[in-house]
C-alpha cells in the first residue's frame, strides 16, 4: 500500500482515498496523538533494552539491516541492544523519536502494511523509499506527509 501526497495512478487515487477517509476521523486528533506517541514511546524505551529495541524494530516490521539504516547505527550496534546491552542517551532519543513516528504511521496503515510501505518506492519522495529518506535524516518529510493526510491536505 502506497501513502504518498501525488497520486500517479488510478490504484493510487484509491489507495489515497481509502487513507483521507480513515484520516478525516483524525484530524482534531492530530495533535492529541503526536503527545500520546511521544508518552507511547518514552514509556516503551524506559524498561528493558533487550525488549525496546526488538519491540520498536519488529512493530516496523523491519530486518536489523534496515532499522540500522532508518537509525543511522551500525548493525552490531543494533544486535548488541537487542542483546541487552544499555543504549547510550543519544542512541536512547533516536529510538524514542523512531517509535514515535511508528506510531503515527500506525494510525494511517494497517501493522502488517507498515514494513512493505517502508520497502516500498513512493511517488510523494521522489521514488525514494520510506527507508531511504530516514536514512538520510530526513523523517521530516514523512512527518509533513503524516500531518497532511491528518488535515485532508493531500492531493
Amino acid at each position: 500500500m502506497q501513502i504518498c501526497t501525488q497520486p500517479t495512478k488510478a490504484g493510487t487515487e484509491k489507495n489515497m482515498a481509502a487513507i483521507k477517509s480513515r484520516a478525516l476521523g483524525k484530524t482534531h486528533a492530530t495533535k492529541a496523538r503526536v503527545r500520546n506517541s511521544k508518552k507511547t514511546a518514552t514509556k516503551h524505551l524506559s524498561k528493558g533494552t533487550r525488549l525496546r529495541v526488538a519491540t520498536v524494530r519488529n512493530t516496523l516490521g523491519l530486518s536489523q539491516v534496515e532499522f540500522s539504516r532508518v537509525t543511522g547505527y551500525s548493525l552490531r550496534s543494533i544486535a548488541g541492544w537487542e542483546g541487552g546491552k544499555p543504549l547510550s542517551d543519544s542512541a536512547r532519543q533516536k529510538l524514542v523519536e523512531t517509535d514515535r513516528l511508528r506510531a503515527a504511521l500506525g494510525e494511517l496503515l494497517l501493522p502488517q502494511e507498515l514494513g512493505e510501505w517502508m520497502r516500498t518506492s513512493n511517488p510523494a519522495f521522489e521514488g525514494q523509499t520510506p527507508i531511504q529518506v530516514m536514512e538520510r535524516g530526513e523523517s521530516d518529510r514523512l512527518w509533513q506527509m503524516i500531518f497532511r493526510i491528518d488535515a485532508n491536505v493531500a492531493n
